[in-house]
């Protein structure tokens, strides 16, 4: 949150509650909406709220709906138009005030408040933050990953600010990450987004860099096991990566202030020191698993993935059942734990059970508990939701790329990317295409 004179900016507001159908919750649970709308009704200033993208992690309905009920006060919220439309959808459906914030264009929001949305990959987006002089640059969780990709990144954030006061960014990764016995895959993550953190720094330079967006955990029983391998803040400061970074980073407890005027990394040690011990004794706590879903009938996933079938055949007609005649889209064979049988999705032949054998396991490409495969096939978000919750195990190598294919059709048309939409159906099949590409060439590579 961010207060000036004139006005109070708010970032992707997730502040209680478990999201991706219970899949992470926070790891400390003192913040509420409650107090976060009692600030904002005693702000007595224009309030804008900017929102970075759909996930709930960064879009909260349960505080869109609150916020609707109990504000008082002048308020606008913030998007970047651009390939996901569900922000700019959702907040019109929520008949709440709405302002676009175009990608590259500085918009002006109160006194010398200003705000820079930076486009970030497929619906994803940065911001770039200035006033009395201060820029804040808040990349969160996914941003900028790579050295080139902070390179390509670096003369579009230097002609909206000259330098950087304070960086806001991602210190860890959540999201699927391999089978409960790949330890090592989740390891690799971890060392990758200190290693984007490093990168982020040293091409930004802040004078002050102060990690957020990672704070949540894995939450369901069947997805726990993904919380191995992930690194408490005081963990990630003692790496040798970041040994010559530390001076500058800062770790903050919920509540917390900077004066952007006055505060230096040296006049936040001491709340720097005590965040460290708070956010150690969250990690150590280990609260019960919550349960995952309800067990699901093979009638009732037969019903959905009809229904499913027919969501898809509104939005993009024909085109799944070609794209899997033509074979880019494949049949997804689907085992259930539970239930202790595998079935098939088809776009061209429905759902089928198919015969038990003692070997079905290796013939399946993943496996997800009956329950989760309902939310999958009902959720209009299905795929991203189940994916980052990481509530799913693949059985083949090829059963994670198998799983995000099948439900390709499905992200275009949350992404609006339709056949009322060709142009940005099409872009949206070509960089796909070029995607897989890359990975395939790259995969030979090695």
């Amino acid at each position: 949150m961010v207060r000036t004179d004139g006005a109070l900016l708010v970032s992707d507001p997730w502040l209680e509650g478990a999201v991706l159908g219970e899949a992470w919750s926070l790891v400390d649970g003192t913040t509420s909406h409650a107090a976060l709308l009692d600030i904002l009704n005693a702000a007595g200033v224009p309030v804008y709220i900017w929102c970075s993208r759909a996930q709930p992690d960064h879009f909260s309905l349960p505080f869109l709906l609150r916020f609707r009920s109990e504000f008082r006060g002048i308020a606008t919220f913030l998007y970047r138009p651009g390939r996901d439309m569900r922000i700019g959808e959702e907040l019109r459906r929520q008949r709440l005030p709405v302002g676009e914030c175009p990608d590259g264009v500085t918009v002006a929001l109160a006194g010398d408040l200003r705000l820079t949305a930076l486009a970030n990959g497929d619906g994803d987006s940065a911001c770039l933050i200035s006033c009395g002089g201060r820029s804040i640059l808040k990349l969160g969780d996914r941003a900028l990953a790579t050295e080139a990709a902070c390179h390509a990144a670096a003369p579009r954030i230097g002609r909206a600010a000259s330098r950087i006061d304070l960086l806001l960014t991602g210190f860890g990764s959540m999201g699927w990450c391999g089978n409960p016995e790949q330890f090592a895959v989740r390891e690799a993550a971890a060392r990758a987004a200190v290693e984007r953190l490093a990168l982020q720094v040293e091409h930004f330079r802040p004078r002050l860099v102060v990690p957020i967006a990672s704070f949540a955990r894995f939450a369901r029983a069947d997805n726990v096991w993904l919380n191995g391998g992930r690194l408490s803040p005081p963990e990630l400061l003692e790496l040798s990566r970041l040994e010559n970074l530390r001076g500058v980073i800062r770790f903050l407890t919920p509540g917390s202030s900077i004066d952007l005027q006055r505060d230096t990394p040296g006049t936040l040690g001491a709340a720097h020191e005590r965040a460290l011990e708070h956010w150690a004794e969250c990690w150590r706590k280990r609260p019960p698993p919550l349960p995952r879903p309800p067990q699901a009938s093979l009638g009732e996933l037969k019903a959905a993935f009809a229904r499913y079938r027919e969501r898809i055949a509104t939005t993009m007609h024909v085109l799944p059942r070609l794209l899997e005649t033509a074979g880019p889209l494949r049949p997804l064979l689907v085992h259930l734990p539970d239930l202790r049988q595998t079935v098939e999705l088809s776009y061209r032949h429905g759902f089928r059970v198919k015969p038990r054998m003692d070997d079905e396991k290796q013939t399946a490409h993943v496996a997800m508990f009956s329950g989760t495969a309902l939310q999958l096939l009902r959720s209009e978000d299905g795929f991203d939701t189940v994916y980052a919750g990481g509530c799913f195990w693949t059985l083949r190598r090829s059963g994670l790329s198998t799983f995000g294919r099948f439900f390709l059709p499905q992200r275009m048309g949350r992404r609006g990317a339709d056949r009322h939409r060709p142009l940005r159906m099409g872009g949206y099949l070509w960089r796909a295409l070029v995607g897989r590409m890359a990975r395939q060439l790259q995969a030979a590579l090695r």
